[in-house]
């Protein structure tokens, strides 16, 4: 059985990884979200669960106590980090209460039974580590979903810190796994039914055999932003005629013969326009440096900052100059009440960077521009904003 699960978290990981999709160059692009699922940054994707209910102890001689003796309480915290929708870590700590019968060992209340055997009870701390898996998301793909069942194994240190008798205090091993049943009830907020069984070292209970506890916890989980995953952005390109008819190809040696024509024509001008003096051309002015963000983002990057850090330099190096800080946004993406606030933000961003590092902010000016930032057609590079000598 465990083999099987590791298995089955193991090929997860794999149809995570998402697949590279190239657009035919000869097509004029047009995009759509992709199915595949892109890996968030490690800073993305945490959450963290409370949750508490009753375990049932399965050990060696528990079965000599009757069933409402050996129910006890369990609680548990716990942190986990998904790595991409179907796998994800869980971290915590969790309170055993630990109730049976016992021919002897630890946790022994000196109460005897009916049938010669004694009372049992104890308590232990167990930290823990789980290797998690969403079922839902591995066989069915991801998307926000009402339910999710989410299968786990991993492995703990139980430590007893309560009980009557002979408690060791010193760390146990124990393995675990279990089904966290995930209920959405918003972005930010899921419940959990958490059914989990959980095999214990021998020397816990110290009765020649490994303690074992079914546990059923009720619980409540809170998602840190950012909480979703993200699909990129991929070219379609519509099917190309791999074969002309008679026509279409008489229509193609016209157009060629027309263009030899136009060829020979332009080097007769060419010939001519050689002896003719060169004309100066005015470029427009570049930028001094460009600072392009994600869509829908007017957050700096690391590297970003890097780069302002040295552009703060030389700004502060000529004093006598001013500089324009400009906010564009494609005009492709979102709506233009959003876009008109995108692009003040991401010209904000930069001068609020730059006076950080020490430019007197009356060398700054900060505008917003709707026209195209790239000259190339490619509207993904317009999500920026430039630095330049102001005229």
């Amino acid at each position: 059985m465990k083999k099987t699960v590791f298995a089955v978290l193991l090929m997860a990981t794999g149809v995570a990884t998402p697949a590279m999709l190239a657009a035919a160059p000869q097509e004029e692009a047009k995009t759509e979200s992709s199915k595949e699922i892109v890996l968030n940054s490690f800073k993305d994707n945490w959450m963290i669960s409370l949750e508490g209910g009753a375990d049932f102890s399965l050990g060696r001689f528990d079965s000599n106590a009757s069933f409402g003796k050996r129910i006890a309480p369990v609680f548990g915290l716990n942190v986990e980090k998904w790595f991409s929708p179907i796998i994800g870590l869980r971290l915590g700590a969790d309170y055993y209460g630990i109730k049976g019968a016992a021919l002897w060992g630890n946790g022994l209340s000196g109460e005897m039974l009916d049938n010669t055997y004694y009372k049992q009870s104890y308590g232990l701390i167990v930290p823990g580590l789980d290797v998690m898996g969403d079922l839902a998301s591995l066989f069915c793909g991801y998307r926000e979903r009402v339910y999710s069942p989410i299968l786990y194994v991993g492995m703990s240190v139980p430590v007893g810190i309560s009980g009557e008798g002979d408690i060791p205090s010193w760390a146990n091993m124990g393995m675990r796994g279990g089904l966290l049943n995930r209920f959405r009830l918003s972005d930010a907020w899921a419940i959990n039914l958490d059914l989990r069984f959980d095999v214990l070292e021998t020397t816990v209970s110290n009765e020649g055999n490994h303690g074992k506890a079914f546990s059923a916890l009720v619980g409540v989980t809170y998602k840190f932003k950012d909480r979703g995953w993200k699909s990129p952005e991929i070219p379609v390109v519509a099917p190309v005629a791999g074969k002309y008819s008679d026509a279409e190809g008489d229509a193609l040696v016209a157009q060629l013969r027309d263009a030899n024509r136009k060829i020979a024509n332009l080097e007769q001008q060419l010939a001519e326009c050689k002896n003719r003096p060169a004309e100066k051309v005015v470029e427009e002015p570049a930028p001094v440096v460009t600072v392009y963000y994600n869509i829908n983002s007017s957050e700096l990057q690391s590297k970003d900052r890097v780069v302002l850090r040295a552009v703060a330099k030389a700004i502060k190096a000529n004093e006598g100059k001013k500089y324009v800080i400009t906010g564009y946004a494609d005009s492709e993406t979102g709506t233009a009440a959003f876009n008109a606030k995108l692009r003040k933000a991401r010209a904000e961003r930069v001068y609020d960077a730059l006076v950080s590092y020490g430019v007197n902010p009356d060398q700054l000016e900060q505008k917003t521009s709707d026209a195209k930032l790239d000259r190339f057609g490619s509207y993904i590079l317009d999500r920026a904003a430039t630095i330049s000598p102001a005229e």
